[in-house]
């Protein structure tokens, strides 16, 4: 059925890129998901119940990974041998850029409003999708040190992005 041995892409039976089509993956994973639940495999021994935890539990990993864009960046560059640094050293006017983004955040945290949060995490956003752009740009044309750098970008963004949805709950009164 599964093979453990097989990367998140071929389990999906789709080629090896960024750019996917997240309404194929989703009716892939749907589709394999029946076929490896566990449920269908009650009654038919320990073995056979524990393996198709196993598999479930790997389609789940799978498709998280790859449904999600910084996941799935991470993932093609690890399948690439590119191991990302913790503090990796990045460019001082992005670094500058994500100090004065923090700033933003913090003042409309003082001053309370729902729509500049809100106009904020579009910006956020916006910015996130170009950087995912680039990102499949420079690792299709397999500029791996580049690529990478776009990852480290990411991640802050992401970082961000959660700091601003945690705002916007906290106005809303979540």
């Amino acid at each position: 059925l599964l093979n453990f041995s097989q990367n998140f892409f071929e389990i999906f039976q789709i080629g090896v890129a960024f750019d996917l089509d997240l309404a194929d993956l989703s009716a892939r994973y749907q589709a394999l998901q029946r076929r490896v639940h566990p449920d269908r495999y009650a009654g038919q021994g320990d073995q056979a119940e524990r393996l198709a935890t196993q598999w479930a539990t790997q389609v789940n990993e799978a498709y998280a990974t790859l449904a999600e864009p910084l996941a799935r960046a991470s993932y093609l560059l690890d399948l690439q041998g590119v191991v990302l640094a913790q503090n990796p050293t990045l460019d001082p006017a992005f670094l500058f850029e994500q100090i004065e983004l923090r700033e933003t955040l913090d003042e409309i945290r003082q001053v309370g409003s729902l729509t500049r949060a809100e106009a904020f995490i579009q910006a956020l956003a916006e910015k996130q999708s170009a950087e995912a752009r680039v990102f499949n740009d420079y690792f299709k044309a397999a500029a791996l040190t580049e690529a990478t750098i776009c990852v480290y970008r990411m991640q802050f963004l992401g970082k961000l992005s959660q700091g601003a949805k945690a705002l916007e709950e906290e106005l809303l009164g979540y």
